[in-house]
């Protein structure tokens, strides 16, 4: 048998070769983060955050939602697909099919979560190709949107998101340069600070040369070991 995803690997048993399964893993571990960063597209007049090449404000009339974003974080878009999935498979092994209640966000992790429990069987699974090939859709459509003009087969290049702006007790500022690549959690590579995608445009306007907004600020940590 081939693998059904890659439809190159030769299989002794099951429909998904070791690398497709682990991609396909990956996908379902990247969905919700990539869920989340779509929000910064979600404001009129913004083509996304800055470190996207996208621009804060426009003079002229605001822009309209970009329809792509608004079907991709709808309950019918990656929170629906992912459910789908998970009812699938529940429904093939017999499983309890667990109801659709709380938050999007709460869905999608919850459905995500579930899937990367069932990788296993999803690799031996007839229907894992279409599973892994409806997934990396998904990924390529939340591409589409973020990092236009790339290929989509690219990875995704790191992008330029700040600099750190966690100060210690005495008020020095860390100034680190900061990327995100999508695939994985912000952390600043010096002081450790973390910046989960919920804090992006906050960090945004605590950049140097950007007016200071009211309230806490992001970023803020103890001090930590040389």
């Amino acid at each position: 048998m081939i693998c059904t995803l890659c439809t190159t690997t030769q299989l002794e048993h099951g429909t998904l070769c070791p690398a497709c399964t682990r991609d396909t893993l990956d996908r379902l571990q990247r969905l919700p983060r990539m869920w989340l960063s779509l929000e910064a597209w979600l404001t009129p007049g913004s083509n996304g955050p800055a470190q996207y090449g996208g621009r804060a404000r426009m003079a002229e009339a605001p822009m309209p939602l970009v329809q792509e974003v608004l079907d991709l974080r709808a309950a019918g878009g990656i929170v629906g697909v992912l459910e789908d999935w998970r009812d699938a498979v529940h429904h093939t092994r017999g499983l309890p099919i667990p109801a659709r209640v709380g938050s999007l966000w709460h869905r999608l992790a919850h459905a995500a979560g579930e899937l990367e429990e069932q990788i296993y069987f999803i690799a031996l699974w007839e229907q894992g190709g279409e599973l892994g090939r409806e997934l990396r859709r998904l990924v390529d459509r939340v591409r589409a949107v973020v990092q236009p003009g790339r290929a989509l087969d690219e990875p995704p290049a790191p992008t330029f998101l700040g600099y750190c702006v966690a100060a210690d007790p005495d008020g020095i500022v860390c100034g680190t340069k900061l990327f995100a690549d999508m695939t994985r959690p912000v952390q600043c590579t010096w002081c450790l600070c973390p910046y989960p995608p919920d804090s992006w445009l906050a960090l945004r306007q605590l950049q140097p040369g950007r007016p200071q907004p009211a309230g806490p600020e992001v970023g803020e940590r103890e001090p930590t070991a040389a």
